[in-house]
């Protein structure tokens, strides 16, 4: 039988203080009869080329379907909001990268706007809330709690995230940090295609736009055990590649250095584009599957593998 697994009560309360302002920006929608996704052209040459209209193909449940436009992403016109988003059992450790998550931040366009979460018992604790003063975040950014604290239902918590965002048409992506291991509904469960939080957090990110990156960094729970870290990357790795995003690993070790991985992320996050397409006309508001490529040498596409489409008018 599944159940919860009890876990230390979290005190941060003080940031109900941040509630009485909104922490998310509203966006535009997209044209009538579309539906627009964001991609991330991903180069093995450096920096990706620029994609136009013609470059980019569609198909929703295999079958080609029209695109409408292409238009760049996280420029003055259509800034970035990304929530930096730590698992609070990540080892203490993490401490060491703070340098370098700032110095990430402080290189992201100046119109970017980012914000600080941690995770606790299933839901997430705004720490900051979206902002363009990146000394702010920097000063906001704390030592995580590590494995005493206990399973922090990481997936519940990404879904509530994600639930206090707008389900507009923005650039709007998650960095998320964490071992990726949730024993929320037991042992067995912490595979990717057995636990349900997960697949919860995954429709509700491709249902509201929000594309998930992560980091694999560890709790120290699972140090010598194989199956709970294979299963937690795992786990990871389907967040991301469903949502449009991409998983970065150092073995089963928190990385010496998050260096090489946030200037990658710093690249993908400059060659995002909004797609907008026309969907096959449906009575009922669902998922489909969707797949997007290129015909552009070196350049392989990340986008969500399903797109909800809404019922036709």
């Amino acid at each position: 039988m599944s159940r919860k697994i009890p876990i230390l009560a979290f005190t941060a309360l003080v940031v109900l203080a941040l509630c009485a302002t909104p922490l998310f920006a509203q966006s535009s929608q997209t044209p009538p009869g579309t539906v627009a996704v964001t991609i991330t052209a991903r180069s093995s040459h450096g920096s990706a080329p620029k994609l136009t209209r013609e470059d980019i193909s569609v198909q929703e449940d295999r079958q080609p379907r029209p695109v409408v436009s292409l238009t760049p992403l996280n420029g003055p016109d259509s800034p970035l909001q990304l929530v930096i988003f730590i698992d609070s059992s990540s080892t203490p450790q993490l401490g060491a990268q703070f340098d370098e998550i700032s110095r990430f931040i402080n290189a992201l366009p100046q119109s970017a706007q980012v914000a600080l979460a941690y995770s606790a018992n299933g839901s997430a604790h705004m720490d900051h809330g979206f902002t363009t003063d990146r000394a702010a975040i920097k000063n906001a950014l704390h030592l995580p709690m590590g494995p005493a604290v206990g399973n922090t239902d990481i997936y519940g918590a990404l879904s509530g995230l994600i639930k206090k965002w707008p389900a507009a048409g923005q650039s709007r992506e998650v960095l998320l940090i964490s071992d990726g291991i949730d024993v929320t509904y037991g042992l067995f469960n912490t595979q990717p295609m057995q636990n349900p939080g997960l697949q919860r957090a995954i429709r509700d990110a491709q249902k509201n736009h929000i594309i998930v990156f992560s980091v694999f960094v560890s709790s120290g729970r699972a140090t010598r055990n194989r199956f709970l870290n294979n299963n937690g990357q795992g786990s990871l790795n389907e967040l991301t590649s469903s949502t449009g995003g991409y998983s970065f690993f150092q073995g089963t070790q928190t990385p010496v250095s998050f260096r090489p991985f946030l200037d990658d992320l710093q690249r993908m996050l400059a060659a995002q584009y909004l797609l907008t397409f026309r969907p096959a006309p449906v009575s009922t508001s669902e998922f489909h599957n969707l797949k997007v490529t290129t015909e552009a040498s070196g350049v392989k596409l990340l986008a969500p593998n399903s797109v909800y489409v809404p019922a036709s008018q």
